[in-house]
């Protein structure tokens, strides 16, 4: 006890005292040390971690499937042509895999450079509307949310797209702000790069701001010239590649993920999702919820403030339309919540700001940016285990790697093909060649090939081909408790 009240002596004494800086600019350099602090932080853990099975395997395969293909406009997921998504962050990832090597570090980088820009724009857009201290106030809480820090370094869409969401209610609120109409074509910007990140579902912008304008009177800034040049920007960027897979791929593009098949479906068919569980979600996952209930309390307790109001009001939208959206889709991940956290920690920090006396402020400045290099630290010398398991098929991968050649047929016998059509893809730079359903229809395919033949299957649906190919025919190169490798050898 007597260590933590010398250390809250000296960082008192400290934060009343000119010592190295002047207090009057010790704020500004005290969140310039934070925000560096979180750009370590977003990137100092990226190391080669497996990836994790689906998502970050999925998302890795397509950028390392541009390569392989060399098909830089139609995306793929080894040969297999994938509108999963827009090609904004396979594209990022590819030019990386080019530059270095295909690597879960680079596969990584793109979502951390987002992730800081996140982190960045929100500060930015906190301190426009409420001022500097609230500002700093948002990168701690958004800082101090695990489940947010972490989504800075998984293979993941939901950082790029909250990204994007930010950057675009920035560029609305310094339009506003600033009296500067131009600012609208960020918007704009901020629109394309969502849509280009997560098709439809990265488009929130276009709905909040638009509320925004009727729910504030602002009935004329929706034919605005340079609002409605900023959609027309939108569309030209997003048509740019959007058209010419329609026009080459027809219906098939337009009902994927990247046209307007999760509008249609409302998620995802034949998915279900309470309407409450993004509630209770937001609730379990993100800490700070009390002080945002209580900001938003006080948002509403201010709502007569005509420099707060249209801040509070834009927030609140912010908030409600993506909470609105997550309840009525068809399919809800916790991750979806992570644009929805932005909002939520302002109304954190409007929280934080109200009980933190302004002569109490550097001090929290100063013990918060204190606590934040110890962690920094402790990251940096201590290992830190991933934030997700990696995927149970890697031995299966490196065995490939030293066993099958390139010139050789990979084929899959049952299972799900696009478990390891990902992982092959991605840590042995080849696809499968193809899966087959029945034993008769894999022999078949082994004796009517001239290439050698390695088959994959689990041990379950191994037993199947043992009992009708002879013993002496059976050659395992390898195998776990999730796989085997093996080949037929050629027969009548």
């Amino acid at each position: 006890m007597k260590f933590f009240k010398t250390l809250s002596d000296k960082i008192s004494h400290l934060s009343s005292s000119d010592i190295v800086f002047k207090i009057d600019s010790r704020e500004e350099l005290l969140t310039g040390l934070y925000l560096f602090i979180i750009f370590i932080l977003c990137f100092i853990k990226l190391d080669n971690f497996i990836l994790p099975q689906l998502d970050d395997m999925t998302h890795a395969a397509m950028g390392a499937s541009i390569l392989q293909t060399g098909d830089w406009f139609t995306m793929h997921e080894g040969a297999v042509i994938s509108w999963l998504k827009p090609p904004l962050y396979f594209w990022a990832e590819a030019i990386l895999f080019k530059i270095f090597e295909v690597s879960e570090y680079w596969s990584k980088f793109p979502v951390a450079i987002t992730g800081f820009l996140t982190f960045l724009f929100s500060y930015k857009l906190a301190e426009k509307l409420f001022g500097k201290r609230v500002g700093f106030l948002t990168l701690f809480v958004l800082s101090t949310s695990m489940f947010f820090l972490r989504y800075t370094q998984r293979v993941m869409l939901d950082m790029p797209v909250t990204f994007a969401l930010t950057l675009s209610i920035f560029a609305v609120v310094k339009a506003e702000k600033d009296n500067n109409d131009k600012f609208y074509l960020l918007y704009g910007l901020g629109l394309a790069f969502g849509y280009y990140f997560k098709g439809l579902q990265g488009l929130y912008a276009l709905g909040i701001i638009p509320l925004y304008f009727i729910v504030t009177g602002q009935f004329k800034k929706l034919f605005n010239s340079y609002f409605l040049l900023s959609i027309l920007e939108a569309l030209f960027l997003m048509g740019l590649w959007a058209v010419p897979q329609y026009l080459t791929h027809g219906k098939a593009f337009l009902l994927s993920q990247s046209g307007i098949g999760p509008l249609l479906s409302g998620g995802l068919a034949g998915h279900t999702n309470p309407f409450y569980r993004p509630f209770k979600e937001f609730f379990r996952m993100f800490y700070w919820f009390i002080p945002a209930l209580y900001g938003m309390y006080l948002a509403l307790t201010r709502l007569g403030n005509k420099d707060e109001r249209n801040g509070f009001i834009i927030l609140f939208l912010w908030f409600s339309i993506i909470l609105a959206a997550l309840s009525v889709s068809s399919v809800f991940g916790v991750r979806y919540l992570i644009p929805a956290l932005v909002p939520a920690g302002i109304f954190a920090a409007i929280a934080l700001n109200h009980f933190i006396k302004p002569k109490q402020f550097l001090y929290f400045q100063h013990t918060a940016c204190l606590i934040a290099c110890g962690i920094l630290i402790l990251i940096a010398v201590l290992p830190v285990p991933p934030v997700k398991k990696g995927t149970e098929y890697i031995s299966l991968y490196r065995c490939v790697n030293n066993i099958v050649s390139k010139n050789s047929k990979i084929i899959l016998y049952k299972e799900k093909s696009y478990i390891f059509n990902q992982g092959l893809t991605f840590y042995s730079a080849r696809p499968l060649d193809k899966q087959v359903q029945a034993a008769e229809d894999l022999i078949s395919e082994v004796n009517n090939t001239e290439k050698k033949v390695f088959i994959i299957s689990n041990p379950e649906d191994y037993e199947e081909i043992k009992e009708i190919v002879a013993a002496e025919r059976l050659f395992i190169f390898a195998s776990s408790d999730k796989w085997i490798l093996f080949q037929i050898d050629k027969g009548s």
